[in-house]
């Protein structure tokens, strides 16, 4: 009895080492992976080329400056002025503004992923995500700002309005509704959502101009598939607040089938 009692003290002496031996072989495995993805920093990247003398070489050339931003050198000078007196974007330490502005409108100009992002401003992934999105919410206050009516009440006609041409068949028109496809790059997941009757990925933007082609009402994010009168009727219910609406007695007139429509 006394021989088979240490035997099983022994045994369980032994298992308990060998726990503890994993567990402990465990931890360390664990906190090696740990150091190895977050306290691991790789090389400081030097580029041949740093992104700010890029930005600044395409503006010294008016053709080179619209190809790669969608706007000539003054356009692109007056932008980053708003943005950065009023709308917040601001330079650090290690980038400036007009490089953020530069990668921003680069990126948007052509469809551009944030790792070819990376590889054209010679940045980390954190890096060009953080400033890109610091340019969006830039953007997004200075749209807030402009993306209105200037007459919200429509109280007064608009002179091209009062040629004999228009008048008196739109005395009443307020401005014009168009629908657009943009494409996009959509993970796999949601291709079959944003896959639009062309066979496209895109996003359904719907957009409503005044008689100076400015821009009163945006609304993007709809998938490619969605059909234009369901983009409509979330404009003027979900966002029926900031959609404009014409003056009392008048209705909304859209054209079948075009992407077009009146608001009169």
């Amino acid at each position: 009895m006394g021989d088979d009692w240490d035997e099983a003290v022994q045994t369980m002496i032994m298992i308990e080492l060998m726990s503890s031996h994993a567990l402990r072989t465990s931890g360390m495995l664990e906190q090696a992976i740990h150091i190895d993805k977050y306290l691991s920093r790789r090389p400081y990247r030097t580029p041949k080329l740093p992104g700010i003398e890029w930005v600044m070489d395409n503006l010294h050339d008016p053709d080179r400056c619209y190809t790669m931003f969608r706007m000539n050198p003054e356009m692109f000078h007056k932008l980053h002025d708003v943005l950065t007196e009023t709308y917040g974007l601001k330079s650090s330490r290690k980038s400036t503004s007009l490089e953020a502005l530069g990668i921003f409108l680069w990126m948007l100009g052509d469809c551009q992923s944030v790792r070819q992002a990376k590889e054209r401003f010679e940045r980390s992934l954190g890096t060009i995500s953080r400033l890109f999105n610091k340019v969006l919410v830039c953007m997004d206050r200075l749209a807030a700002d402009i993306l209105k009516p200037v007459d919200p009440t429509f109280s007064t006609m608009h002179d091209r309005l009062r040629s004999p041409r228009f008048y008196p068949y739109f005395k009443d028109c307020i401005g014009a509704i168009d629908g657009t496809h943009i494409p996009l790059t959509v993970p796999s997941n949601l291709f079959v959502q944003y896959l639009n009757r062309k066979g496209r990925t895109t996003q359904n933007v719907l957009a409503v101009c005044d008689f100076d082609m400015r821009f009163s009402f945006v609304l993007a994010g709809w998938p490619g598939s969605a059909h234009d009168m369901r983009v409509f009727n979330d404009a003027t219910s979900t966002f029926g607040d900031q959609f404009p609406h014409p003056p009392p007695g008048n209705i909304t007139l859209l054209i079948p089938g075009t992407q077009t429509g009146l608001v009169i």
